[in-house]
């Protein structure tokens, strides 16, 4: 059978599922391949940010060490009674008040503290020099002090004294306790008189690092900018003892390389413990030259890139099924009106040739088949009459060309092709320093000069808008002139179709918008900038406030005047840490608050010296996005009521636990907070007292237009409701 012999019904579904299966197949492998890149490259930038935040957060943790250290040689420049007893009773509740320490000391050189060492020689925490070093520590159990052992070689000494600057050292083995030492100098009149340090053991940082669980069998460590490990999951000997470069494999020593230099990046490599594929995510940790190794196995990683290429493929099979019938149904309804006229003329001929002239056939036809005779009869009809309105649309024609070429607007006419096929371009397209010959002669077609990068992206969207059957598409993009130069323009599109639907062209405008453009991205980026600074200041002020608060602090002996210091330190912490949140976040102007609560309650069992085994922390908190103007007043109210329960309600070691639970339910926020610890006081009025804490409680909940209720049947229990003003 020849293809002539074919039913026109069966060539158009042919033609149709053909044409179609060949556009869906190529849209659909450009769509799987460019959204699993996408994809692919969205899980490497997840990882590579998740590696960086914890670099960030380790990085914070190893500046609060080195703040207690900077603390402790400010103190020192400014002690003037030169008290030894007073110095050891100092160090030592400094180890009292920050457990995750192994160490706290001071070191001076000869006569340098009080001019007294000759008096000292060979007593408590001295040496034969008799130099004022002493080194109080935890490393075998009980608190105690010694004097401080080669400092006349010993990076912790020499390398303040050298730099005059802090120094935080590589990790070293002391007494069998692997250990980092954070050092500051003490610089008096421009001279150099000793160092204050603490000692943080690697244990501490194994512990927070090796709890760190990425994705299902992810994990994250530490290692020295000379590759040693500080910290393992799995191996705990290797930490202090082995290095990555001794694992042997190219990739992991090529890692080392950039961690020696401060480099951070990913590569794929094989994991020394499971021996099998992974992809490794390091990045450097500013604070004392170390990094964190994020590992990471590929399958986990793209996973959710798996389940996307497969949806697109269902949905890919699914279109041709669908399209199919589609076809079907549509030949059958063109085919079959067809079938009608042409019964209808041979009905015609054959009474013609038995002589019947007044045969007419039937007019009752559909109006696109109607118009056909008609339309060129009018044509012809209207050609002598219509001519002088012929000559003054032709000039009209002319003026209109003429206003587009004097403007900066270009108009085009396209093929529906990929990269554009030109038909018609405006002559002054000359502004981008092309002809308009290079485009209707073939040589250049209009994607040759879209941005390589905006190529695809465009193409991609324009046939989107055609396929969805929308007449117009607007979009901004980049082209290339032939110069070489980039210039941003907005293109303005409308999709021709002829009376059946099909796309017969595209007829367009470009207009070059370089320059708003380049403002715009200037504005935003300034704005980014001050913003991030502003919150960035605040932050910083805030700390030295609270920085100054502990040191001022530290030259009371009442309890009661150190608890109002301590309070003070703890509700400029709580503000700071929002403004640290903020110059953290994304947006700039909303915050985690569930991870603000984490870090702000841990604070406040480290300022508090609180044993969460004897007093435990209950969290049940949904991740919300609060704005500063909520944030601010609410963390305060947490700091108070959480500081309150802390200080009174586990007083006589009694043990119980704390709860904090926020949540929300359509517009309404809900805050609790309770504890099992000693009741609340019955005679007291929390709303109608002296206490500043229940003071400010009270007025910052009004300032939030919350309402606050006291639950005091089982326990002691705050529940504060409010709505935020200031959506986010």
């Amino acid at each position: 059978m020849e293809w002539k012999d074919l039913s026109l019904k069966f060539k158009l579904v042919l033609y149709i599922v053909v044409g179609i299966s060949f556009i869906l197949s190529a849209s659909s492998i450009i769509i799987i391949s460019t959204v699993t890149e996408q994809e692919e490259q969205l899980a490497y930038h997840d990882s590579i940010q998740n590696a960086k935040s914890f670099a960030h957060e380790y990085n914070a943790d190893m500046k609060a060490n080195m703040a207690i250290a900077n603390s402790l040689a400010a103190l020192m420049v400014k002690y003037e009674s030169a008290d030894r007893n007073e110095t050891n009773e100092m160090l030592k509740q400094l180890l009292v008040e920050n457990p995750h320490l192994i160490g706290a000391y001071v070191g001076f050189e000869p006569n340098a503290f009080d001019g007294r060492d000759a008096e000292f020689i060979g007593t408590e925490g001295h040496d034969e020099t008799g130099r004022f070093v002493p080194y109080w520590n935890l490393i075998n159990g009980p608190i105690s002090v010694e004097p401080l052992v080669d400092y006349e070689t010993s990076e912790y000494y020499q390398g303040p004294k050298k730099l005059k600057q802090n120094v935080v050292t590589e990790p070293y083995l002391y007494q069998g306790a692997l250990m980092v030492s954070y050092d500051s100098p003490i610089i008096r009149n421009g001279e150099f008189v000793g160092i204050g340090g603490v000692d943080v053991s690697l244990n501490y940082v194994d512990e927070a690092v090796s709890s760190v669980k990425a994705f299902d069998t992810g994990y994250l460590f530490m290692v020295s900018n000379g590759g040693m490990l500080l910290s393992h999951p799995v191996n705990k000997e290797w930490i202090g003892t082995t290095s990555i470069y001794d694992f042997d494999i190219p990739q992991i020593a090529i890692a080392a390389d950039d961690i020696r230099n401060g480099v951070g990046g990913h590569i794929n490599t094989i994991d020394p413990v499971t021996s099998k594929e992974v992809v490794m995510f390091y990045e450097p940790i500013g604070t004392g030259n170390y990094a964190i190794i994020l590992v990471v196995p590929p399958e986990e990683m793209f996973a959710g890139v798996n389940s996307i290429r497969s949806d697109l493929i269902s949905i890919y099979i699914f279109s041709i099924f669908f399209m199919g019938l589609m076809a079907f149904f549509i030949a059958s309804s063109f085919t079959n009106r067809i079938n009608e006229i042409v019964i209808d003329f041979k009905k015609i001929s054959g009474a013609a040739i038995r002589g019947d002239l007044d045969v007419r056939a039937n007019t009752d036809v559909e109006m696109d088949l109607k118009l056909i005779p008609k339309g060129l009869n009018d044509i012809l009809d209207s050609l002598t009459s219509y001519s002088k309105e012929l000559q003054h649309s032709y000039e009209l024609i002319r003026k209109m060309e003429a206003a587009v070429n004097s403007s900066s607007i270009v108009v085009f006419w396209w093929k529906y092709e990929e990269d554009y096929p030109v038909e018609f371009v405006s002559d002054n397209i000359v502004q981008h320093g092309y002809s308009i010959e290079e485009f209707t002669s073939g040589k250049v077609l209009y994607g040759n000069i879209i941005h390589p990068e905006d190529r695809k992206m465009v193409w991609d969207e324009l046939q989107a808008c055609a396929d969805e059957g929308k007449d117009n598409f607007h979009k901004d993009y980049r082209i290339v002139t032939k110069n070489g130069e980039i210039r941003w323009v907005h293109e303005d599109t409308h999709i021709q179709r002829d009376e059946e639907g099909k796309i017969t062209y595209f007829q367009g405008t470009i207009l070059d918008i370089t320059e708003r453009i380049e403002a715009e991205e200037s504005l935003k980026a300034m704005e980014e900038v001050r913003t991030k600074e502003i919150h960035h200041r605040i932050k910083n002020n805030l700390q030295v406030v609270s920085g100054m608060l502990y040191l001022a602090s530290l030259n009371f002996k009442y309890q009661e005047v150190i608890d109002a210091f301590r309070d003070s330190e703890n509700r400029v912490r709580s503000i700071a840490l929002i403004h640290e949140k903020l110059y953290q976040s994304k947006d700039l102007i909303s915050l985690d608050f569930a991870d603000y609560i984490e870090n702000l309650t841990d604070h406040l069992f480290h300022s508090y010296n609180v044993d969460q085994e004897d007093v435990k922390l209950i969290l049940n908190v949904e991740d919300v996005f609060l704005g500063m103007d909520t944030a601010v007043p609410l963390g305060i109210i947490i700091n108070e009521l959480t500081s309150n329960a802390l200080q009174h309600a586990f007083e006589n070691d009694k043990k119980g636990e704390i709860k904090i639970e926020f949540h929300k339910n359509n517009d309404v926020f809900t805050l609790l907070i309770s504890n099992t610890g000693k009741p609340f006081p019955e005679t007291l009025d929390f709303k109608n007292t002296d206490s500043l804490g229940l003071q400010l409680v009270t007025n910052l909940t009004s300032q939030i237009d919350g309402e606050i209720e006291l639950d005091k049947t089982n326990g002691t229990k705050f529940k504060i409701t409010f709505r935020e003003n200031n959506k986010v």
